[in-house]
């Protein structure tokens, strides 16, 4: 019923359009473009039907749906732009437009559709070696799943939830805590059964990690993917530079009229790639010394009252373009964290280290899933969404990163 609700979608979206851009240009009414839209419509289908894209796309992240967005939109518009050579149709600007409107009408169409829809799994969490906390609940549950948690697995196999259709076990123990029954080993060997680390990188979108076990798969970027990555600094930064300046100029006219004689920019020691120290660039928000005092809290009077809103908008982070220009940092990646605070996260978080084989970045992966971090506890929680970065980088997570950090920004989540 799903692949008949999205190619349902994926069909009518490119006509409507095509529709639309026939009634505002009554010229084109009898020419051949709306075959066009039509032809847009079935390369859609046929591509997501032939690489499997309809099954489970409710299931898949955000990342993976600007992927499919784009490669079905490229092809659709690349057998467009032939057609219309090979037949001389006159391609216009507004004729362009459309095309680029069609994916972008379609992801949010579907988007619109999946918030609709109602729960798509049970998922029984058995065991009780991972504490999962109030956050991670709260973000399954607003993907649509609702939540059980068995001490053991004879709770489960009793249990009247254990008899839904549409279920997700998770294993929850240690590797030697199981005594192999008959049940237990029909139960691992189910499909519908998933691994602790499974379930926290394909569900949760983090990396779990342990005392007691080192992460190896882990690698930094390739030549291509470090190209892109590139690119996609340096062009943002350019849509940047001008915000920077605007709050810049904002902050001297308001410090000039406090009489404030302290700096604009605050500057601070902090870990890059292989923990190679170099100075941070940040609007200054708070009185001199009050670094001295810790971490950053809610409803802070050290902060300026005047540069309360930079917080909130995150506008404060903003001249860390400087240093994405001089090659410290990426625009997407781990935090960069303060010395100070990363020396005792070393000795007492384990893979702390993994975090520093890639450049940080002035937003990325942990700073848009997880609230600002308070304690060791928070750090922990941070690291184990960005290892998952590090693992899982491609473009299509680096412009989700970039889409959420606009949303995070609009909804003044900082403080």
């Amino acid at each position: 019923m799903n692949n008949i609700h999205l190619s349902f979608i994926d069909l009518f979206v490119p006509l409507i359009l095509g529709i639309i851009y026939i009634f505002v240009n009554p010229d084109r009414l009898y020419d051949p473009y709306l075959y066009l839209f039509l032809i847009y419509s079935i390369t859609i289908v046929l591509i997501s039907i032939s690489k499997n894209f309809y099954n489970n796309y409710f299931l898949t992240n955000i990342s993976e749906k600007l992927k499919i967005t784009f490669v079905t939109s490229f092809f659709a518009i690349f057998i467009q732009m032939l057609i219309s050579l090979y037949y001389s149709i006159n391609i216009d600007f507004y004729l362009f437009l459309i095309w680029i409107l069609i994916p972008i009408s379609i992801i949010l169409i579907k988007y619109l559709v999946r918030l609709r829809r109602s729960t798509l799994k049970h998922i029984m969490i058995i065991g009780q070696l991972y504490k999962f906390n109030d956050y991670e609940i709260k973000t399954l549950i607003n993907k649509n799943f609702k939540v059980y948690f068995f001490n053991d697995i004879n709770d489960l196999l009793t249990s009247k939830e254990f008899h839904n259709n549409d279920i997700l076990i998770v294993i929850n123990f240690e590797k030697n805590s199981l005594v192999k029954t008959k049940e237990i080993n029909n139960l691992v060997s189910s499909d519908k059964t998933i691994s602790l680390n499974r379930f926290m990188e394909e569900y949760l979108r983090k990396l779990y990690i342990t005392n007691d076990e080192l992460i190896i798969d882990l690698s930094n970027y390739d030549r291509f993917n470090y190209v892109m990555k590139i690119i996609i600094d340096y062009s943002l930064s350019i849509i940047l530079i001008p915000i920077f300046i605007i709050v810049f100029i904002w902050m001297i006219i308001m410090k000039f009229l406090k009489r404030s004689r302290e700096s604009i920019l605050y500057k601070q020691q902090r870990y890059g790639i292989n923990k190679e120290i170099f100075t941070l660039f940040k609007v200054r928000t708070m009185y001199i010394n009050s670094e001295n005092e810790g971490n950053t809290r809610i409803n802070d009077d050290r902060v300026y009252p005047f540069a309360r809103i930079l917080r909130k908008y995150r506008l404060d982070e903003l001249p860390q373009i400087i240093n994405v220009i001089l090659g410290h940092m990426h625009l997407v990646g781990p935090r960069a964290e303060w010395v100070k605070l990363s020396d005792n996260y070393y000795k007492n978080i384990s893979n702390y280290s993994l975090r520093h084989i890639v450049k940080p970045g002035i937003t990325g992966w942990a700073q848009i899933m997880y609230p600002y971090g308070l304690d060791e506890n928070d750090a922990k929680q941070k690291l184990m969404y960005e290892l998952y970065y590090i693992k899982n980088w491609s473009v299509w997570l680096e412009l989700e990163i970039c889409i959420r950090t606009l949303f995070v920004v609009l909804d003044k989540r900082g403080f």
